[in-house]
């Protein structure tokens, strides 16, 4: 999965790649919510060096509460991720084609993430990234992957930046579903060069189907 971003140093990545950086939206200390710029790809805070040898970028939602990795930000430093769409990928005859999963009628799709902040131990630079939650694919997606993102409304996005929310209520949130009636569009194969970041990548090139909200 690559997605569009949010509008990032004043322009926008139709095609946000792990390791690339993106908008997340956060509960501060004083319990306000604000935007940052951070990794995606979530790099520990408890590990030695920065390291991409395993796949960060995205998070189980099945045992994100358990997982070493994972446990101490679901606990406490969950995040939403703004984005206008997210890819996946059919094959066909040996060739890929993208569809672009989208709900143009909410202005965006929000996403559950987690993140964390690892120190450089040579400089003490900080760094900031994340992972996005997954899930069981609801049906109507089944033909494009069998995990997908975990998405949630506006009022699901609150309970989920709240510090006061059960372990048993965030769990919830997890549950495989769409929160909105949505799109899934193919578009153009320029999207499959990662290098490819502009318009032309949300170039739709046949026929959409639509995917009822569950």
């Amino acid at each position: 999965m690559d997605f569009v971003g949010q509008p990032f140093q004043g322009s926008t990545n139709y095609n946000t790649a792990p390791r690339q950086k993106a908008w997340i939206i956060r509960q501060e200390e004083s319990d306000e919510r604000s935007p940052a710029q951070a990794q995606w790809w979530l790099i520990p805070n408890w590990v030695k060096e920065e390291s991409y040898k395993y796949s960060m970028f995205n998070a189980r939602s099945e045992n994100a509460a358990t997982s070493p990795a994972f446990r101490g930000p679901f606990r406490s430093q969950r995040c939403v991720v703004p984005i206008t769409g997210f890819y996946e990928w059919v094959n066909r005859n040996g060739q890929k084609q993208p569809y672009f999963v989208h709900a143009p009628q909410e202005n965006g799709l929000l996403l559950a993430g987690l993140w964390d902040r690892w120190y450089n131990p040579n400089t003490n630079e900080p760094l900031d990234s994340f992972a996005i939650l997954t899930t069981d694919v609801v049906p109507d997606l089944k033909f494009l992957h069998h995990r997908q993102p975990v998405m949630l409304s506006m009022d699901d996005a609150k309970t989920w930046l709240s510090r006061d929310t059960s372990v048993a209520s965030l769990q919830e949130l997890c549950q495989s579903r769409l929160p909105y009636d949505m799109l899934a569009s193919p578009v153009s194969p320029y999207v499959n060069n990662v290098r490819n970041r502009g318009e032309e990548c949300v170039e739709i090139i046949g026929d959409t189907i639509a995917l009822s909200v569950t």
